[in-house]
């Protein structure tokens, strides 16, 4: 492709969009604000390709970088000489336009750039439509580089949450969001440094004979003030910190130091981050884990989601070859709810498949479900993998899932997260969960 045209003062650092990264966008963004007059403050565009992801997956990686490349192309084209032109993320932009009468120069330049981004895109000889969605941050007096982002990042998300083809800016009202984050911030720091967090651990069974295989650690979180924090709140924020790095690596510390105590095959499945993997901490926190703990690498498996097979396949599937030579074992959660999880299957031998709770709360209500439960457990012994179901809470939908020869299944039904001490005595007891157990 052609040499894209550079904004001033940028360097030019990913190597497929020929645009700049997002340090480089981040100190562009900081020397702008440091001179910037009040009656003419800088603004933040920030885009997203609404569908990258299926696209992707349809076309394959080169399709995507080709996709990728077009957009940055028309990004470029339709940019000033005084912006700066940025990729962020996998399939994220940003734009820093230093010059304009502020808030109106920014809502006219956020509506031609998704409009240039929505406009059909010609791949493999055919066209294709990539949509695409906008927010906006106008810097305020005194504002930190770091506010900045963050007010773009909510406007984006709000914009996300509107539909393809929406700009959004940050709204005052969204600055109350922004204060709560902070200070959630700076607990989870705390939290971090003082090893604050809990591990719950789930027990999962065998379908057949109801016998105990094991458990799921569950990272946990009390805020002092406000208590309990949901993971579907705190995890996300871990993850775009950093903090996941060392938090995950103290999980899997703690969860094998746990299941080493349990009784020989009873074993500990960890869920991992996709920061881990891109930070390539993985594989000595894992080395670290078992050697400190003396747990039995086949009693150790790593849970990981599809999206992160999204990203980097190649490394990726490298590093989890690395992993399974370890020993432990590799868990393909949330199955059936991606875009591509038979190409995963084709080119890396997992050793487990958990299904969807979706596909389980509606087994016995719906027969489509129920018929993709049976064909996933029918495609992993195919492939001489073990099947685990999430999510079950009734007597009926194990039933159905034991019809199907499920393997495996985790839930209310089952049992909750508890504990290490209630683990331990579980894993120590019987083994076994009654054929009748309360949700």
């Amino acid at each position: 492709m052609p040499l894209l045209r550079r904004a001033p003062l940028a360097t030019v650092t990913d190597p497929l969009t020929g645009l700049a990264d997002a340090p480089v966008f981040r100190a562009a963004l900081m020397a702008t604000l440091a001179g910037a007059r009040q009656d003419r403050p800088p603004a933040v565009i920030t885009l997203e390709l609404d569908g990258f992801a299926a696209i992707r997956d349809t076309l394959g990686p080169e399709g995507g970088d080709a996709l990728l490349r077009q957009a940055a192309a028309r990004l470029v084209a339709t940019a000033r000489a005084d912006d700066l032109v940025a990729r962020t993320g996998k399939a994220d932009f940003a734009i820093l336009q230093r010059v304009g009468t502020q808030p109106e120069a920014a809502a006219r330049f956020a509506g031609r750039l998704v409009r240039e981004l929505s406009r059909p895109y010609a791949l493999d000889g055919r066209p294709l439509i990539c949509g695409a969605v906008a927010g906006i941050a106008v810097a305020a007096p005194g504002l930190h580089v770091d506010d900045v982002l963050a007010q773009a990042g909510m406007a984006l998300r709000r914009a996300r949450a509107e539909g393809q083809g929406t700009a959004r800016f940050f709204e005052p009202g969204m600055d109350s969001a922004l204060t709560a984050r902070h200070a959630l911030e700076g607990a989870f720091r705390q939290a971090a440094a003082a090893e604050e967090f809990q591990l719950h651990y789930q027990p999962v069974f065998e379908v057949r004979t109801r016998r105990l295989l094991g458990f799921e650690a569950l990272l946990r979180w009390s805020h002092p003030e406000r208590g309990p924090v949901s993971p579907t709140e705190f995890v996300p924020l871990l993850e775009e910190t950093g903090l996941i790095l060392p938090v995950g690596a103290w999980a899997l510390r703690i969860a094998c130091r746990e299941a080493a105590r349990w009784p020989d095959p009873i074993g500990v499945a960890v869920n991992l981050s996709p920061v881990q993997f891109r930070r390539g901490e993985v594989l000595g926190a894992v080395r670290a884990a078992l050697q400190e703990s003396g747990l039995a690498p086949r009693r150790l498996t790593l849970e990981i989601t599809e999206g992160l097979l999204l990203e980097h396949t190649d490394a990726v599937l490298g590093m989890l070859e690395q992993l399974h030579g370890l020993g432990v074992g590799i868990a393909l959660d949330d199955f059936g709810s991606g875009y591509s999880s038979l190409a995963y299957l084709w080119r890396f031998r997992f050793d487990t498949l958990k299904i969807d709770r979706a596909f389980v709360r509606e087994v016995r209500r719906d027969g489509k479900a129920a018929a993709i439960i049976e064909s996933i457990v029918g495609l992993g012994h195919s492939l001489d993998l073990r099947i685990t179901a999430e999510g079950v809470e009734t007597e009926e939908q194990l039933a159905a899932l034991s019809g199907v020869g499920c393997d495996e299944a985790q839930g209310f039904l089952l049992g909750r997260p508890v504990p290490a001490d209630q683990a331990s005595a579980l894993a120590q007891g019987s083994g076994l969960v009654p054929s009748k157990a309360a949700a």
